[in-house]
C-alpha cells in the first residue's frame, strides 16, 4: 500500500504568465522542503509534471494530511491560487524512485479522483480527495466535508490568523505579535472561524491514517505482504512515540520483506537501512548500526554526494561515532553532512537544524558548553513546529548545558518548558519525561534554582 499524491493548479490556463511562474516557484519551493523534511518517508520526490500538475509517492500515509496542507498554502500564497489534490492508498505494479516511471492501480485511481474533483467546479480553496481503500472511507469523506463546510465562509483575516496559528504551534500571543493585533482579536477571529473544530478534523484524519497500520501487530492478520505497512509502523514508533525497540522490530521486518521484493542494489532500500541504523543506535546495537550504515554507503557509492539522502547517512554515521565516543570521527562526519545541508537547503531549514542539534550534542559531550549552546540555539531557531518532540528535546538539551555551567535559573526555565511539551507528546512513563523530572529535582537542590 503506497500513498500516491497527484494534483494540479485550478484554472492554470487563465493565469497570467508571470503569475504562473510565481505559482510554480512557490510550489517547487514547497516540494523541496517536503522532499527534505520527509526524506525517509518518500518513494519518489514531489515535483511538477506536465506543466501545471504535480506528483509524489510516499511510503507512509500518515504524513499525507500535513503535506497536503503545505501544498495548498504554498499555492494560495500567490494571488490566492487554488489547487486540486487527490491522495490514494493503493498498490503499484512498477516501483521506482523516479515519479515518471512509478505506475500502477494507485496512480490510476488518483487520476480518476482528480478528474471527479474537476467536475465539481468548486471555487473553494480546499479541493481534496482521500481514497484510503478501506471500509472507513465514509468517515474520511465526512471529515473532508466538515472541513469544507467550516472554512467556506472564512474571511481573509480569519484565513491569515488560522494559518498563522498553525505555523506558530497554536500560540495566540505569538500570532498577535506577528500580525500586529491584540490577542483578544486573535481569539475572537479563531472562534468565528471554528478553528478548534477545523484543527480537530485534520488531527482526526491524521490519527486514523496513523492507526491504519495496526494490522501489522502480531495478534492481527497482515493484510498485504509488503514491506510498506511495517515501514509505516516503524516510522510511527520512531518519530511519534520514541519507542526505539518497536521501531527497530518493524524496520527489520520491513527490510527483510523488501529484500525479497527488490534487487539488493535497489536505491529504494536506502531509507530502510538509514532508519534501521538510527533505531539500532538508540537500542545500543552498535555493530548492527555499523553494518546497516555500510550497506547504505555501498548503495550510494556511485550516486552524487550532494544529496540529502547521503547527508542523512553521514549524519547517522556521525551519531554512531558519537555514542561510541570516537569524537574526532564524529565531528568530521557531522561537518560533511552540514556542508551538504547548507549547500542544498541553507542555514535556516529544519533538516539543517536537526544537524545543528546533533553537532551541538557532540560539543556537549566533549564538555565544550559554549559551542554546544551556540549550536543548540541555532537548531532551536530552525525548528518550525514549536510544540513538537524535537523542539522539546532541544529545550531539554539547552537546559542541560546551563546546568553543566551552573546557570541553574536558565536551566530550570528551559527544563520546565521542555517537560510540558514532552508530557503533551509522549506516553506518561517515557524515559525523556523521567529524565527531565530528575533534572528539575536536581535543580531544586541548588538554592531554589538561582
Amino acid at each position: 500500500m503506497y500513498c500516491v499524491v497527484v494534483g494540479d493548479i485550478v484554472d492554470s490556463r487563465a493565469v497570467d504568465t508571470d503569475i504562473r511562474k510565481r505559482i510554480t516557484t512557490a510550489l517547487q519551493s514547497a516540494f523541496d522542503r517536503i522532499n527534505t523534511d520527509y526524506i525517509g518517508s518518500l518513494m519518489t520526490t514531489f515535483g511538477m509534471v506536465r506543466g501545471d500538475a504535480f506528483e509524489g509517492v510516499m511510503l507512509t500515509q500518515y504524513h499525507a494530511p500535513q503535506i497536503v496542507q503545505d501544498i495548498i498554502k504554498a499555492a494560495y500564497s500567490v494571488e490566492k491560487t487554488k489547487v486540486r489534490i487527490s491522495v490514494v492508498l493503493g498498490q503499484l505494479t512498477v516501483t521506482s524512485d523516479d515519479r515518471n516511471i512509478a505506475d500502477g492501480p494507485a496512480f490510476h485511481t488518483a487520476f480518476e479522483k482528480l478528474e471527479k474533483l474537476k467536475t465539481r467546479e468548486s471555487t473553494h480553496w480546499l479541493q481534496v480527495s482521500f481514497d484510503i481503500g478501506s471500509l472507513a472511507q465514509s468517515l474520511v469523506n465526512s471529515h473532508l466535508a466538515l472541513m469544507t463546510a467550516l472554512t467556506k465562509g472564512w474571511t481573509n483575516k480569519q484565513h491569515e490568523i488560522v494559518w498563522a496559528m498553525e505555523k506558530h504551534g497554536g500560540r495566540q500571543k505569538a500570532v498577535g505579535k506577528m500580525l500586529g493585533i491584540p490577542p483578544s482579536v486573535v481569539s475572537k477571529q479563531l472562534k468565528a472561524a471554528n478553528y478548534d473544530a477545523y484543527r480537530q478534523a485534520w488531527e482526526g484524519l491524521t490519527d486514523y491514517l496513523i492507526n491504519m497500520d495496526e494490522y501489522t501487530t502480531e495478534d492481527k492478520p497482515i493484510i498485504e505482504k509488503s514491506y510498506v505497512p511495517h515501514f509505516n509502523r516503524g516510522l510511527y514508533e520512531l518519530e511519534r512515540q520514541r519507542n526505539f525497540e518497536a521501531a527497530q522490530y518493524h524496520f527489520q521486518i520491513a527490510l527483510n520483506t523488501a529484500k525479497n521484493e527488490m534487487d539488493k542494489d535497489d536505491p529504494l532500500l536506502i531509507p530502510l537501512y538509514n532508519k534501521l541504523a538510527r533505531a539500532s543506535i538508540f537500542t545500543e546495537k552498535y555493530e548492527d548500526a555499523s553494518r546497516f550504515i555500510n550497506e547504505c554507503m555501498r548503495l550510494q557509492e556511485k550516486m552524487p554526494k550532494a544529496r540529502m539522502q547521503y547527508a542523512e547517512t553521514l549524519l547517522i554515521h556521525a551519531e554512531l561515532n558519537h555514542v561510541i565516543k570516537d569524537y574526532l570521527a564524529a565531528k568530521e562526519l557531522y561537518q560533511k553532512a552540514l556542508d551538504i545541508a547548507r549547500e542544498l537547503l541553507g542555514d535556516d531549514h529544519d533538516f539543517t537544524g536537526s544537524m545543528y542539534n546533533s553537532y551541538a550534542s557532540l560539543h556537549y559531550h566533549m564538555s565544550d558548553y559554549d559551542e554546544a549552546l551556540k549550536y543548540f540555539k541555532m537548531a532551536l531557531r530552525n525548528t518550525k513546529e514549536e510544540r513538537s518532540i524535537d523542539y522539546a528535546t532541544m529545550l531539554s538539551n539547552i537546559a542541560r548545558c546551563h546546568y553543566a555551567t551552573k546557570n541553574y535559573k536558565q536551566a530550570t526555565l528551559y527544563a520546565e518548558e521542555a517537560l510540558i511539551l514532552h508530557e503533551e507528546n509522549l506516553p506518561p512513563n517515557h524515559k525523556y519525561i523521567k529524565s527531565l523530572r530528575q533534572l528539575l529535582s536536581d535543580l531544586k537542590n541548588h538554592e531554589g534554582g538561582a
